[in-house]
């Protein structure tokens, strides 16, 4: 690990990443759509969003551990949640000894901007993992107050109803976003790595 990395790694912990977070966000919408188009505009580019899910994809061809499809997105229901059907195996379970990097990359002009934010977590992964997530991903880790811990299981999904929401992101810039997310055991390479492709769209 670089210097750099150092610096971050001793400074990031879930509370300040919780702060760091919206006001890294704000501020980015704020520059980008004064330059844009001025300040009355900037709710269009941002503000209250919601999610929904178009693919996701192992980063390795030969990992099968991860097979979920999710329901098609209706303009006319945009605020319905989505349905999952598969499965995610969990063949090795997460404590706080594991790190986490989430690099979020964002369409514009027909390509990626990649690593738009970048999020790391040297240590605590699971806690902040369980801090951070949907309520609704919160039920397969151990409850709050209790040493964190993602067991080794299989989730399974049936026309699962999942309503994803982000209570600690309330403001997010609206568009086509790359999630590429992995995990691992300290001092070990990454055991889990998946990519998503999201879709952000205001909330009204």
């Amino acid at each position: 690990m670089d210097q750099v990395n150092h610096i971050w790694a001793v400074c990031c912990t879930a509370r300040l990443f919780r702060g760091l977070l919206e006001n890294v966000l704000v501020a980015t919408v704020a520059v980008a759509a004064l330059h844009a188009v001025g300040a009355k505009q900037i709710h269009t580019y941002a503000g209250p969003w919601d999610m929904w899910i178009e693919r996701t994809d192992m980063c390795r061809e030969d990992d099968e551990r991860m097979q979920v499809k999710f329901s098609h997105y209706n303009p006319n229901k945009k605020f319905v949640p989505q349905t999952w059907s598969g499965f995610a195996n969990l063949s090795r379970a997460v404590d706080d000894s594991w790190w986490v990097k989430a690099p979020l990359s964002i369409r514009s002009n027909n390509q990626w901007k990649e690593n738009a934010f970048v999020f790391f977590f040297p240590t605590k992964g699971c806690s902040n993992g369980r801090d951070f997530l949907p309520p609704c991903l919160k039920q397969f880790f151990t409850k709050a107050g209790t040493p964190c811990l993602l067991k080794q299981q299989v989730l399974q999904f049936r026309n699962t109803t999942m309503k994803i929401e982000f209570p600690l992101v309330p403001r997010l810039i609206y568009g086509h976003y790359r999630l590429e997310l992995e995990a691992g055991p300290k001092n070990e390479k990454s055991e889990y790595c998946f990519n998503a492709i999201v879709h952000i769209i205001p909330k009204v």
